[in-house]
């Protein structure tokens, strides 16, 4: 059964923020690290039957830090030998931290990193693929269980790999601990068996005692301090809460978004009918790379965050963009959106465009003003180099504010850049027209370029501005049968029934508006003035 709650798992920012305040509330590390000086090095020492090279795969290995632990144990009890060590994580930004890590140790030469950003499922499935022969030495499985669909088949797939004498090590919590005691009382809300599995070290051991396979069981005993998740509104409260359960509270409660349920498909309707993104897309491949080039040219890493980023298809040209022109700087992408249907039509996009397997992606399913508070609440603040909003400034509550917190998180010689409708635009014209009746649900406020303009200049930030020219038919608006027209009308006054939401008057009005102030008419049909403007702020 599907947990009626939002999943953590879904929101990796959220869920990197709470792993990081839960181990440094819990002493779930330093009792691994006990186990692993103390108990691990007998282990180890029983593997490899003399052998010069071994082979080891870590599943679910996070950011490394328990990893390379273990391989310094290895050393220790195998002096002299080399090792082919597996790393299969899904997270990308996991696996970047961890390749930071390992870039910090010159002196695990003798280790030879296969990085396999994937899960464990798809790791079985690329090894059964490839019909590898490969037997493994050592096999770790930290806190990873949770996470696939049927724990006890993939034990057996792992342990199938393993050498004569070989060892796979599985961290588990405890049924008694309690997570276990947690879990067993509300398994129904917390465990969705299509997402994560509520599985102890006790279920574990039943499923080896069927199969007949032996092993040893060691007790890790572990501490969480949760006084804070008694105070109601405790930001570190909420988000070990979150932990301990894997829902997202924040997510559970937040606002619903401009871009959530139909209003996703008569976004993508109008996306596909007013050519803006390929407009937006040329002016971008004409300024971008030249702009960043200039400022930009030591750069050794980028680091890139969108904010408003949609289903992801202005973002990725964009990537893959930044990608050509600085090649050989390794880039990472934070991505903060507040629909969670908009935010999986970007990562099925990412997996669709094999240049971007390299970039680590964190998700930030949430909006704008929460992302600004979850940053300031951390302190520890990521910069970025490139930063871009585009169409989104609509839904923000106060302008300046926002401007000013993201511009605060650009790197020296960072941009930030800003597309919005242009000043004069039939949208402007539209939109100001008819304030009143239009901006009374996600857009509370209209704002064009000429809005952004001002508040840049009452900041005093420096900025360029180019004109991104687009013009669209609207000629079946002016047919109350014609479908596209209607649905070209509901996404333009951002209402679900256009001629059921306003009067006749208003209605008889902004259809005159829109045929002779917003657009021209050329051949017999009437073009929609959609005329933007690309604003790039300095740092």
């Amino acid at each position: 059964m599907s947990s009626p709650l939002n999943s953590l798992v879904n929101d990796d920012g959220r869920y990197q923020e709470s792993f990081e305040l839960f181990l440094e509330r819990s002493s779930e590390h330093q009792c691994m690290r006990d186990f692993i000086h103390s108990l691990l090095p007998d282990i180890l020492g029983s593997i490899g039957n003399g052998k010069s090279h071994l082979n080891v795969i870590g599943v679910g290995s996070g950011a490394g830090e328990i990893d390379l632990e273990m391989l310094s144990q290895l050393r220790l009890k195998h002096p002299g030998v080399t090792v082919d060590n597996e790393v299969v994580e899904p997270s990308g930004q996991q696996l970047h931290n961890y390749r930071v890590l390992v870039s910090k140790k010159p002196e695990l030469d003798w280790v030879q990193f296969h990085w396999n950003k994937m899960t464990a499922a798809e790791f079985e499935a690329q090894w059964k693929e490839k019909k590898m022969s490969k037997k493994v030495d050592f096999i770790h499985m930290i806190q990873m269980l949770y996470y696939v669909k049927d724990p006890g088949a993939t034990v057996s797939f792992f342990q199938s790999l393993l050498d004569k004498n070989g060892k796979l090590v599985i961290i588990l919590v405890s049924g008694e601990s309690g997570w276990g005691k947690l879990w067993k009382t509300h398994r129904r809300q917390l465990c969705n068996t299509e997402i994560s599995q509520c599985v102890t070290t006790g279920d574990i051991k039943s499923f080896l005692d069927s199969e007949g396979v032996s092993y040893q069981s060691y007790i890790l005993p572990s501490q969480l301090d949760i006084t804070e998740c008694f105070t109601v509104g405790d930001e570190k409260g909420e988000l070990l809460l979150d932990f301990l359960t894997e829902e997202s509270v924040m997510a559970a409660e937040t606002k619903q978004t401009c871009y959530e349920g139909s209003s996703v498909d008569s976004f993508q309707f109008y996306l596909k009918h007013s050519g803006e993104h390929e407009a937006m897309l040329q002016s971008v491949h004409n300024i971008l790379p030249g702009l960043m080039k200039r400022t930009g040219e030591d750069l050794s890493s980028l680091d890139v965050l969108g904010v408003g980023s949609g289903g992801g298809e202005m973002d990725v040209q964009m990537l893959s963009l930044l990608q050509s022109t600085f090649p050989a700087a390794p880039i990472t992408a934070d991505i903060v959106e507040g629909s969670s249907k908009l935010v999986d039509n970007f990562k099925a996009l990412v997996a669709k465009t094999p240049n971007l397997q390299t970039i680590p992606f964190t998700w930030h399913v949430m909006h704008s003003e929460d992302y600004q508070k979850q940053v300031q609440a951390k302190g520890d603040v990521k910069k970025f180099d490139f930063i871009n909003m585009i169409q989104m400034i609509y839904y923000v509550d106060d302008l300046a504010d926002t401007i000013k917190f993201y511009h605060s998180l650009l790197k020296s010689n960072g941009r930030l850049m800003i597309i919005v409708e242009a000043r004069n635009s039939g949208w402007d014209t539209l939109w100001k027209t008819y304030h009143k009746d239009l901006c009374v649900h996600a857009i509370t406020e209209y704002r064009s370029s000429g809005d952004v303009i001002a508040c840049l200049k009452s900041l005093g930030l420096k900025y360029e501005e180019h004109a991104v020219p687009n013009a669209f038919d609207i000629t079946e608006c002016f047919d109350p049968n014609s479908q596209t027209g209607v649905r070209l009308l509901n996404f333009m006054t951002a209402r679900d029934q256009f001629y059921q939401s306003f009067t006749p008057e208003i209605r008889a009005g902004i259809l005159d508006l829109l045929r002779n102030k917003c657009s021209t008419e050329k051949d017999g049909k009437v073009f929609f003035d959609s005329t933007l403007s690309c604003i790039f702020v300095h740092a």
